[in-house]
């Protein structure tokens, strides 16, 4: 019941914010529309066509806290500097999120042997079904588990990752921007096509820690449940979607200017950061 929930409002939240936004991309030199890019001392763009809710009340204060920052750091270290602030406000539910997610992993043998236990019902058998789900539900509660904390991260992370993601192509300091000589505005696909080691580089370590981010949680928990004697903890879809996603974000970036690389990379480190810090302060010790 909570994964079709869960589904039906990730679904419903990409809707209500993809709403709020529009495509701000010239078709044809693929750059930025002039009348989107927003620039630092812009007065705040109330009634001005083409700027939604969306865009005035979450990418404009974004994309202009990228451009102060860059008014004095430069675009390289604006990017740096905002997505550790943004990374900071979600700090605390996404510890919490990951503790409730630890101890939803560190339960699945006994999720599995409750569905094991009703394996054989009929699938008309709604008694079997709702006692199923209220042997969980119990176990849940008894091991202080909210499933739907879980979701409180999801709620925040989406409109910023959205945010970010148009600021840092409408930002008019990041667009215009460069690190060692190179412009911001170029891509990896140019980066191979030139052989642009600066570009290729942000790529290729962005992938990487990309992939870090995504398969250390997964490692430390077998590594627990190893030392446990546990069973495995994860769904058998489990691997397969992280692998998607990881694809998915290889394809996407690849055509993305280098900024958004810079972005990603700095996003999945301090990711992979605050797992460590979860695992070492909140879970190992456990």
């Amino acid at each position: 019941m909570f994964k079709k929930y869960k589904k039906i409002l990730i679904l419903a939240l990409f809707l209500v914010f993809l709403v709020g936004c529009r495509s701000v991309i010239d078709p044809e030199t693929k750059k930025v529309l002039e009348q989107f890019v927003i620039r630092l001392g812009d007065k705040w763009p109330w009634g001005q066509e083409g700027y939604g809710w969306f865009a005035l009340f979450i990418i404009w204060p974004v994309a202009q806290l990228f451009n102060f920052v860059a008014s004095y750091t430069g675009a390289f270290w604006s990017i740096i500097i905002v997505t550790i602030i943004i990374d900071l406000v979600k700090l605390r539910s996404t510890i919490n999120s990951t503790i409730q997610q630890q101890k939803i992993q560190a339960l699945q043998p006994d999720v599995n042997r409750i569905k094991e236990k009703y394996k054989h019902r009929a699938k008309d058998d709604r008694q079997a079904q709702m006692r199923e789900a209220q042997e969980i539900q119990k176990l849940y509660e008894k091991n202080e588990i909210n499933m739907f904390g879980s979701m409180i991260p999801m709620l925040i992370q989406l409109p910023l990752l959205l945010a970010v993601f148009q600021s840092v192509q409408r930002a008019d300091l990041i667009i215009h921007g460069s690190f060692l000589g190179h412009d911001f505005s170029g891509t990896p696909r140019q980066g191979f096509a030139e052989l642009n080691w600066v570009y290729i580089t942000i790529y290729v370590v962005m992938v990487i820690i990309q992939a870090l981010s995504m398969f250390l949680p997964q490692y430390l928990q077998k590594r627990k449940n190893r030392y446990k004697n546990m069973g495995q903890s994860e769904g058998p879809n489990t691997q397969g979607m992280m692998v998607f996603s990881l694809g998915m974000i290889t394809i996407f970036a690849f055509t993305w200017n280098i900024g958004m690389s810079v972005y990603w990379g700095i996003t999945a480190l301090t990711r992979l950061i605050q797992t460590l810090y979860i695992n070492y302060k909140y879970v190992d010790k456990k």
